[in-house]
């Protein structure tokens, strides 16, 4: 009776938390951006402070992670009911919800990576609710070595940043680097910095090589994975674009995480479609998607990654909480993949490339990462635009609905990602830069969308899988996710066989 008591109170804990995001949100918009000064002193020579910074993108940020928390919390209310270790997840999920909370609350790098640090271990403690399933426990181990590799990472750039500025504080970070950025003499010291909080975001966000992990950690109860996906994996891209002032004098940077994002988001979206396991399947969409949030960091749009975080964080919790439904619903639907002709392929990848070039000459280049993300999507339209509805409806009727559908979509879209670069037009970066096609930023964006442009190719050999041997292995590939899985099983076996 006291435990029930005690799930209980977390639940309430967890909608006080949504009650009180949802005051900050309404205090920034009355008030601006506020600091909420806590605690603060000196431990080695260092100031130390834990402050509130709430702003536009923390409040809205914070409404998110609370609302999904109390979502989540009242779903494993039923879902985890009878189970011994029921009370376990409550208090993690509590402990982590409040890291997260406090994570994009952060108004200091030290208090920030604090939280960082906070949350990977409740992350790990949850991955590991079920202590007798050997796959979770190692699926758990792989996530802590990944994440220490971005720790690393982390605490080397902020001890770059506190030897370059002198202080943890984001408002005078933003404000010094502005004035220094001109400087050659600064050029490399901001390019390596910049280097190694992509590094941390790359490793918490599971971009490839690093994703391995995140697809073997369906052994967890199904509000973890939804907790997960939906909330933490977006940790990396919240962290880029908090960082964005700085970040924007890295270029080195942004040219990794747009290679690298469009390399995840298309390895993601190819494994995916050879999965027939439900859970794996959304485990390697997240891949995907957190791809095409670095993808967009990459190219400086860090409003549409922030609003991709939005849209991606409900889609993939209802997603998880409801797969049941899913499964369900897919069988009674009997829709199936079709791929389109490759000559048509062709003509969408051709047309996608002419808009890339277009946007790299339209005004000198100043909104090519429009241009190219707008490119990129084009090619997820068409990839998704052929499918059969199994004999069962009408084409023609099937095809109206499916382009009025897409119609108001983009419409939506497009009003709501200007709605979010408005409301946060002070705090980050406008999607504006130098980006003609003989610059580095022009090449690695043709390069980027030349990678999108294969995944479409692939992913319509896969679905064809059957028509040639070429075509069967690459499906065994994919399937297998490359085989990261196993080689890193392999090599935590020798390790501890060594030991």
């Amino acid at each position: 009776m006291r435990r029930h008591f005690s799930i209980r109170a977390v639940h309430v804990v967890l909608w006080a938390l949504f009650f009180i995001s949802a005051g900050f949100f309404a205090w920034n918009l009355l008030y601006g951006t506020t600091t909420l000064p806590i605690v603060r002193g000196t431990i080695a020579g260092l100031d130390v402070s834990l402050a509130l910074r709430i702003d536009a993108l923390s409040s809205l940020l914070f409404v998110m992670v609370s609302l999904l928390g109390g979502a989540i919390g009242r779903y494993a209310i039923r879902y985890l009911d009878g189970e011994a270790r029921q009370w376990y997840f409550f208090q993690y999920l509590l402990f982590t919800v409040c890291a997260v909370s406090l994570f994009v609350l952060s108004d200091n790098l030290l208090m920030l990576f604090a939280m960082w640090l906070a949350t990977s271990y409740g992350l790990h403690k949850l991955l590991n609710y079920y202590e007798d399933r050997p796959q979770a426990i190692l699926a758990a181990r792989k996530k802590i070595i990944i994440s220490r590799v971005g720790d690393l990472a982390l605490i080397g750039a902020i001890v770059l940043v506190y030897r370059m500025f002198g202080t943890f504080e984001f408002s005078e970070i933003f404000a010094a680097a502005d004035q220094i950025a001109g400087d050659s003499e600064n050029t490399g010291m901001l390019a390596l910095i910049g280097l190694l909080f992509a590094a941390g975001a790359m490793s918490k966000s599971a971009q490839f090589p690093l994703h391995f992990w995140l697809p073997e950690t369906m052994e967890t109860p199904t509000p973890v994975s939804a907790l997960m996906h939906a909330g933490i994996i977006n940790a990396g891209g919240f962290l880029m674009i908090r960082l964005s002032p700085l970040m924007e004098h890295a270029y080195a940077a942004q040219l990794l995480l747009a290679l690298v994002g469009a390399t995840t988001a298309v390895f993601g979206a190819l494994v995916m479609i050879t999965q027939n396991d439900i859970k794996k399947k959304l485990a390697y969409s997240t891949i995907s998607q957190m791809g095409m949030m670095m993808f967009a960091c990459g190219l400086t749009a860090y409003t549409v990654a922030l609003f991709h975080i939005f849209a991606h964080s409900f889609y993939k919790a209802h997603a998880f909480l409801a797969t049941g439904g899913l499964v369900a619903e897919s069988k009674k639907t009997g829709f199936k993949l079709t791929p389109a002709p490759y000559f048509v392929l062709g003509l969408i990848a051709l047309g996608g490339l002419a808009l890339v070039i277009f946007g790299l000459h339209y005004q000198q280049g100043a909104h090519f990462a429009i241009f190219t993300y707008g490119a990129v999507l084009l090619l997820g339209l068409f990839q998704n635009a052929n499918r059969s509805a199994g004999g069962r409806y009408p084409v023609i009727r099937v095809s109206t609905a499916v382009l009025a559908g897409l119609g108001i979509a983009i419409a939506v879209y497009a009003l709501l990602e200007y709605s979010i670069g408005l409301y946060l037009n002070e705090l980050v970066p406008i999607t504006q830069t130098s980006g003609h096609w003989n610059s580095p930023q022009g090449w690695v964006s043709i390069a980027s969308y030349l990678i999108f442009a294969v995944g479409l190719v692939l992913s319509s050999v896969l679905m064809r899988s059957s028509a040639n041997g070429w075509a069967r292995r690459l499906y065994v590939y994919f399937w297998n996710g490359g085989y990261f899985s196993q080689r890193s099983t392999r090599i935590l076996e020798n390790v501890a066989a060594v030991r």
